[in-house]
This record gives C-alpha cells, sequence and structure tokens, in this order.
C-alpha cells in the first residue's frame, strides 16, 4: 500500500510539473507568419532575424505612425504560441504612435532553440541590443512593456540589464512559486518541478525606472491577490497600479477601451519623460 502511494505521487508530481511546464511555455512553431488582421501598412512592418547563442532569433520592428516617433517599446509576449498571437498588441501600440519591436523567444515560432528561463534572459537581450542598433533608437525614450511571461524578461532586463523609460507589467506573476503554492495539495518545493525561478518579485526591487502594472480584477489565471498585488508592493516608487474592473487575464487594454488604455499608457511616457 505504502509502495502504491508513492508510486501514485510520484506520477501526480509527473503530471504537474507537465502542467506547469505548458502552462509557463506554450510555443507553437511555424514557417511564416501570417500578422492576423494586419492594418499597419506594409513599408512600417520588417521582419528581424537576430543571434542568439547561436539560435536565430525572430521579430518584427514596426515604425512609427508619426504621431510619437521618438518614443520606442520593446515588447516582451505572454507564453502562448507565437507573435501572431500578440499582433492585435502590436497594432495597439502602432495606433498609440510609439516604435514598437516584438520578437518570438526560443522555440515559438520561427525562433530556434527550446524554451527555458535563461532563454528569455539571452533573448530579451538579443532583442534589446538590435532595438539598440537602430537609427530611431534613444537611451532615454525606450519604454520596455511585458505581458504574463513576457514580465519575466522586460523586469529583468529593466533590473539587471538597462535602465528604460519606463516599464509596463500587465498581469504578471510574483514567482515560479506563486504558480504552484494555490494549485498544489502537497507542499512541495517549486525547483522540483522546474530549474527556473521566474523571481518578477525579486527582480522589480532593483529596477529604476517609473513602474506602472495593469492587471485584470477578475484574473483567473494569474490571480491579482497572489501575484499583481505582491509585484507591485515590492515595486520602488514612482509607480502606478491599474487594476482594471470586469478584466480577466488576456482583454486589459480591451476592457479598459482604447481611449482609456492609450491615455494611461501617453499619461505614464509623459509622466516619466518629466520625472
Amino acid at each position: 500500500m505504502k509502495s502504491r502511494l508513492i508510486t501514485l505521487i510520484i506520477f501526480g508530481l509527473i503530471l504537474v510539473s507537465c502542467e506547469l511546464d505548458s502552462n509557463l511555455f506554450n510555443p507553437k512553431e511555424v514557417n511564416s507568419y501570417e500578422l492576423p488582421g494586419n492594418t499597419i501598412p506594409a513599408n512600417l512592418v520588417e521582419e528581424v532575424q537576430l543571434d542568439s547563442e547561436g539560435n536565430k532569433i525572430y521579430g518584427f520592428w514596426v515604425s512609427s505612425n508619426g504621431e510619437r516617433p521618438g518614443i520606442t517599446i520593446l515588447y516582451c509576449h505572454g507564453n502562448k504560441h507565437n507573435i501572431d498571437e500578440y499582433w492585435d498588441r502590436v497594432m495597439l501600440f502602432y495606433e498609440l504612435g510609439v516604435n514598437v519591436f516584438i520578437f518570438d523567444y526560443r522555440g515559438y515560432g520561427k525562433s530556434e532553440g527550446e524554451s527555458s528561463e535563461a532563454g528569455l534572459f539571452a533573448d530579451s537581450e538579443a532583442a534589446l541590443e538590435y532595438v539598440k542598433s537602430r537609427p530611431e533608437y534613444d537611451s532615454d525614450s525606450l519604454c520596455f512593456y511585458g505581458y504574463s511571461l513576457g514580465n519575466v524578461a522586460s523586469i529583468y532586463l529593466a533590473a539587471k540589464i538597462q535602465d528604460p523609460l519606463c516599464l509596463f507589467s500587465e498581469a504578471p506573476f510574483a514567482s515560479v512559486n506563486s504558480l504552484t503554492q494555490g494549485s498544489m495539495v502537497l507542499d512541495i518545493q517549486p525547483r522540483w518541478l522546474t530549474d527556473g525561478e521566474f523571481d518578477n518579485v525579486g527582480n522589480i526591487k532593483k529596477v529604476n525606472a517609473p513602474f506602472m502594472l495593469l492587471h485584470g480584477e477578475d484574473d483567473d489565471f494569474v490571480r491579482f491577490r497572489d501575484n499583481g498585488q505582491v509585484v507591485y508592493n515590492a515595486a520602488p516608487n514612482p509607480k502606478e497600479l491599474a487594476l482594471v474592473a470586469n478584466a480577466v487575464h488576456n482583454n486589459v487594454p480591451y476592457v479598459l477601451g482604447k481611449d482609456n488604455y492609450f491615455n494611461k499608457l501617453k499619461n505614464w511616457i509623459d509622466f516619466s519623460i518629466g520625472k
């Protein structure tokens, strides 16, 4: 009986580990990008290939529509599929009037390699270096924006690589521990399930840029109480919280409405410029 129980526990751990891995990384490989529903003029969209530790990493540079060409957003997307899944967000940033660079982590889309926390860090550094090579780049006008898993990359960049003009964080989890504690009956160490720490709380404490956190009040995938609130409390000032009523994990900009969403981003950028 005891041996059978141990076997069941081990099997349960394997299942939980697989579920956690699929929650953290859910890539979809493609041979080409579709950019669904694209309304951005083709001459302003440039597909880019980078090198990250010997892996080919792909992204898209989208130039400003002319409204705010001096501002650039480096966008770190969530865990699902690839750039195509987030092209609606790129179109929002284009409407905002800024330059934007989005990239696929290794294993996602056309990007080579296998997904990992270390890979996120290396790929985001490669993306930052590319942005810095652009003629539009100005160190005083570069913003980082992370969504869900992408916060691991964007907060890392802001904490350890370069101070941005400002940092936007949408639906961040606090750490890998915050994703395991609430859903597991047994007291299991997160490191049994993953080699990564995904420690947004630890890194946000080291950020020296104005910080805005956006989170859906009804997010049941990354709960605000256990995640966004913890990240926000750990962040140094200046900071601002946008807790959006009736929004879940993936629809904060749309529940806010485009005008309200744009105004929050524009006002925070302007505040950061004048800080």
